[in-house]
């Protein structure tokens, strides 16, 4: 397999386009968000022009009622024309490309009164013409594409395969888990808390570790953090690269506090909210996709991981990632003083109320797949 790093949304929509146009067969796209602004426009247009066949996009039921972060049930949507029309024009460009013979399946409802809201299909992935592929964090909308983020781009006709597959399961709501080995990579197909056995898998890569354990995501948390932080051995570095500008400020919260016990360092990612999720083993081992190895991950969400040993993509990792952004972050210090306990407890409860949320929805999965 060889692949490369894209950094930023601008080196994947100038790659995008060059292979959509080159397209005959096939495009599959997988996002959680997308919507009607200049972004979600770019992608039904460039999909409008493309020769190939079978145009596919499958997305999140999220983004029928989520735009730019705001419910658009809300007063925002009768105070702000602009987010109305915005709200508007999401539906009238779905309208469009289904018109062209574009296939657009919404997935995950949010059921009545919402109460299937925690489970959301987090996958972002685009798989082109049975050759090419791409996993990581971007969405399809304007605030997405201007935060720091990643799609790592795979050629490979087993990756390919494993990721079609992965895709057509998602647009029949046959979500798979499970873990697909392709030679030094293996894919990780993950549906929330009914993974959490195959998480064991993913975690193990912790306690291998014989240096350093590099953690890139805007929303670090357990069970990774606790996991980490029980699991490293005492001589591994342990490196959290995560934003200072925060769109979820706990987050950053949980972090600055953690970082009173010591056992690692927090360098502040500057100048723009970062999306990216990424963690680098040894040097050598990349682990990366879609998760942001965060509580809501591990008990609620759909997710794409790959672990890879293919050291093409790893060094490119490194030298486009792991290095820039050090340089870019503020190496925080913990200044002792004492440890916020408002925060850990609220963490706590957060984390107790997913616990017993996830294994409701994870019973009752059980439940339906015993009558079929």
């Amino acid at each position: 397999m060889t692949g490369q790093v894209l950094v930023d949304s601008d080196a994947f929509k100038e790659r995008f386009e060059v292979l959509a146009a080159q397209a005959q067969k096939s495009i599959y796209i997988q996002a959680m968000s997308f919507e009607g602004d200049s972004v979600g426009e770019w992608l039904i247009d460039t999909l409008m022009a493309s020769p190939a066949k079978d145009i596919q996009l499958c997305l999140d039921s999220y983004s029928k009622f989520v735009i730019n972060d705001q419910f658009i049930y809300s007063g925002a949507y009768f105070r702000d024309e602009a987010f109305r029309e915005e709200v508007k024009n999401t539906a009238a460009i779905i309208e469009k490309a289904k018109a062209h013979g574009i296939k657009v399946k919404y997935t995950n409802p949010l059921g009545f009164l919402f109460l299937k809201y925690p489970h959301r299909n987090h996958k972002k992935m685009v798989v082109i013409d049975e050759k090419v592929s791409f996993i990581g964090g971007l969405n399809f909308c304007e605030h997405n594409f201007e935060w720091h983020d990643m799609m790592i781009e795979m050629n490979s006709e087993e990756m390919v395969q494993s990721l079609s597959n992965d895709f057509h399961r998602s647009v029949t709501e046959d979500d798979q888990s499970t873990v697909n080995e392709l030679g030094d990579t293996k894919m990780y197909y993950l549906d929330g808390y009914r993974s959490r056995d195959i998480y064991k898998d993913i975690f193990k890569n912790i306690d291998e570790a014989k240096e350093s354990i590099q953690i890139f995501s805007p929303y670090v948390s357990d069970p990774l953090l606790s996991y980490t932080r029980n699991h490293k051995g005492d001589d591994v570095r342990l490196d959290i690269v995560s934003p200072g500008i925060n769109n979820k400020n706990i987050f950053k919260a949980i972090l600055t506090n953690e970082l009173m016990k010591g056992y690692f360092n927090f360098y502040e990612y500057q100048g723009r909210m970062s999306h990216l999720k990424a963690i680098l083993i040894d040097g050598k081992k990349l682990i990366c996709g879609s998760s942001n190895f965060d509580f809501i991950s591990y008990y609620f969400e759909e997710e794409v991981v790959m672990i890879t040993e293919n050291q093409e993509i790893v060094q490119d990792f490194i030298g486009k990632i792991l290095q820039p952004d050090i340089a870019n972050s503020f190496l925080k210090k913990s200044l002792g003083g004492k440890r916020s306990y408002l925060v850990p407890l609220l963490f706590a409860g957060i984390s107790k109320l997913c616990h017993v949320v996830a294994s409701v929805i994870n019973m009752k999965y059980l439940f339906q797949k015993s009558d079929v």
